[in-house]
Order: C-alpha cells, then sequence, then structure tokens
C-alpha cells in the first residue's frame, strides 16, 4: 500500500470518513434538540399553531407528540386531557370521526369531549348502544353537517333539544331507533338545509310525511317558513307509513299549475322497503313523477336516480341492527382520528374518576384513588359510579 493510502499511524484512509460520519450520527440535530426542549417546558397553556400546516406541521406534531409520551412514561405519569388539548386545539384537526360500535367505553359523557374538537363537521355512532340522548349535547356547539345516530339509544328528545338547534346539518340518520317518532320529525322542520334523512326502522307513521311536506305543499300558510324541501335522499323503509303518507310526495302543483307534482324536487333516492302499508299503485305513481327506478335486484321498493346512488344510499342505511353476527367493519382511521379517539377515551376516563370521587364525598365518604378497573354496568349506562 502506497503512503497516499495511508494515515500517518498506518491506519488506511478509508477508515477516517467512517469515523467522521459515526461522530456525525452522534451530534443531535436542530429540530431533535428543539422538540427536547419543548417537551421539558411542556405546558397545557402552550400553544401549538407555530407548528405550520399539513405535511410539516403534521410530521413535528408526530414527532412531539412521541416525545411527551416518552417523557411521560419516563417520569411514570400517564398523559392528562390537558396534556393532549393542545394538540387536539391545533393539530389533531379531523373533520369526520367513525366511532361506531364503541362498545362499553363509549357513554354519553364520553362525547362531551367533541366540544373540544371545532373542526368536526361528520360524527358517526352507528351501534354506539350506551349513547342516549343527553350525550347529543355537544352537537349544538360545533357546525356538523351530518351526524348518524343510527341504532343508539336516541330518542324525540334529542330530536327537539339539541338537533333542531344544529342549522348547519345537511344529513341526519336516525336508523334503527324505535323511539324516534312524528313527534321528533316535527322539531326539526327548522333544519332547512337537509338533504339526507334516514328513518329506517323508527316509529314514525303518515304524520310525519306530512310535516316534511307540509310547508311546500303550502307555502303561503306561514310567511318566513321555508321548510325543508331540499331533500334528495329519504329512507323510510321498515316503518308504518302507507299509501296516505307516499301520497304527501305528490300532493303539490308542478310547474304548470296542475295537481300531484313533485313536492321534493331534488328527490333521487327513496327507501320504501319492509313497509306493508304501501301498495304498488303508490310505488308507482311516486316512480313515474319523480323518474325514479328500481337498480337494485330484488329491491323493487328501493327507488333511485341511478345504480349508482342506490348503492350509495345502501352503504349509508344499515337496515339490520348489528349483532355478534353481524358486526360492522371497524373503522379505517388516520394518524389524527386515532389520535383523537385516545383522548376521548382519557376524557370518558377522567370523568369517571371525577363521578366516582364526587359520588363518595356526596354519600359523605371520604375520596378514594380510583383503582383504574373497568366500570361496572351500572357506571357505563350513566356514566356515574
Amino acid at each position: 500500500m502506497s503512503t497516499a493510502d495511508e494515515t500517518t499511524d498506518g491506519a488506511p484512509a478509508l477508515a477516517a470518513p467512517a469515523k467522521a460520519k459515526a461522530k456525525a450520527k452522534a451530534v443531535p440535530s436542530l429540530e431533535g434538540l428543539c422538540v427536547s426542549a419543548f417537551v421539558r417546558q411542556w405546558h397545557p397553556s402552550r400553544s401549538l399553531e407555530a407548528l405550520g400546516g399539513p405535511p410539516r406541521g403534521t410530521e413535528l406534531a408526530k414527532k412531539l407528540w412521541a416525545a411527551l409520551k416518552a417523557e411521560q412514561a419516563k417520569a411514570g405519569e400517564p398523559i392528562t386531557c390537558a396534556a393532549m388539548y393542545p394538540f387536539v386545539r391545533t393539530c389533531w384537526q379531523v373533520e369526520a370521526l367513525d366511532l361506531s360500535d364503541g362498545g362499553k367505553w363509549l357513554l354519553d359523557l364520553s362525547l362531551g369531549a367533541l366540544r373540544y374538537a371545532p373542526s368536526l363537521r361528520s360524527v358517526r355512532l352507528t351501534a354506539c348502544r350506551f349513547v342516549s340522548d343527553d350525550g347529543l349535547a355537544f352537537a349544538p356547539g360545533l357546525q356538523l353537517h351530518t351526524l348518524d345516530v343510527s341504532w343508539t339509544q336516541v330518542t324525540d328528545n334529542a330530536l327537539g333539544t339539541h338537533l333542531a338547534r344544529c342549522p348547519t346539518l345537511t344529513s341526519l340518520n336516525f336508523t334503527g331507533n324505535a323511539a324516534v317518532t312524528d313527534r321528533g320529525v316535527a322539531s326539526i322542520l327548522g333544519l332547512t338545509g337537509l338533504q339526507r334523512l334516514a328513518l329506517c326502522a323508527t316509529g314514525i307513521t303518515d304524520a310525519s310525511l306530512d310535516y316534511l311536506t307540509y310547508y311546500t305543499r303550502y307555502p303561503d300558510t306561514q310567511k318566513g317558513v321555508q321548510g325543508i324541501d331540499g331533500l334528495k335522499w329519504l329512507e323510510l323503509s321498515n316503518t308504518a307509513i302507507s299509501d296516505t303518507g307516499v301520497g304527501k310526495l305528490v300532493a303539490t302543483l308542478d310547474e304548470d299549475g296542475k295537481p300531484y307534482g313533485k313536492v321534493f324536487k331534488s328527490l333521487e333516492y327513496l327507501g320504501l322497503s319492509m313497509t306493508n302499508g304501501v301498495g304498488p299503485a303508490a310505488i308507482r305513481q311516486v316512480k313515474m313523477k319523480y323518474g325514479l327506478d328500481t337498480p337494485l335486484p330484488n329491491a323493487q321498493r328501493t327507488l333511485a336516480k341511478s345504480n349508482a346512488v342506490a348503492l350509495d344510499a345502501r352503504d349509508w342505511v344499515i337496515r339490520f341492527c348489528p349483532t355478534k353476527d353481524r358486526q360492522l367493519p371497524a373503522p379505517q382511521r388516520s394518524w389524527e382520528q386515532a389520535r383523537m379517539v385516545n383522548y376521548i377515551a382519557q376524557y370518558t376516563k377522567e370523568m369517571n374518576e371525577s363521578a366516582s370521587v364526587l359520588a363518595r364525598l356526596n354519600a359523605g365518604l371520604p375520596p378514594q384513588q380510583p383503582s383504574g378497573g373497568e366500570p361496572d354496568s351500572k357506571r357505563l349506562k350513566t356514566g356515574a359510579a
């Protein structure tokens, strides 16, 4: 080996770059130093707006979150909702959240966490068995467009108390809630932007269709009341409606002043499966007036503009209650959506622990450190200890 291939101590010259590379690896990056410093000075009141938007802001948020979890684990402390909140407020900006089939942990009080996610526009709660009217108190505080509470314990009270105060709603799904009746439908007539409404397997009758079409059929009855005339999808399967109710859909004057025109000018889908009170003549009249068809095989009462609309609507409405044999597919969530679910779970845990302490104090007992075990069935249903 020549002199040019050796260092002064006789070692190969190629070793020098390797040493320099190893030394460079040992030096923390500026970004890593900033993350470490940020976590050491972490406080729930800190703002994360300086991280910026995606994709760069998202990657930094992931690194901060991982570092914060590691720091808390090192200290033997759980990450509280307060510590998560800056991420919820700034970084985990999700527009749609699917909490379907939430199981025993998802309670009415759990949904209180959604009040702190102002970016939410769509919430799905299908088959969340422990969600009832009280759980929907979060809705008026958000600019929701879509809400699916099918196969829950929601009743008319939630429609009148909470949902009637959500003017931005365009899609509502009450499928499977037998306690939703004509009274509940009457209470949401102020939601004039509604485009999709599912009342499948509810307790409605012909009166609901009378309510939904009234202000369109009689526009001069009450000045300033617009009514819900922009419906595109209407799901009425497995209800007690009859020919009389379906007749309300064509009981108006058409563009030429002739009777029996279309009430809902933009209607693309009408579900009438398992409506024994509706005869073939009423179905033919609706099909003819609205230009609908029966594009799905073996579904002669599923009326739609096209096969694509019918398929989308079929996915939108789960007509049969999910059971152990008929489970819902697991929701596909983004990184931010998964973190939001973690936040809701932590919120539920902390609220349950607070309720437990409060209950003991009200009973004259000393507060007890929560065991962290799974709540009993009573606590699951009520959110109380």
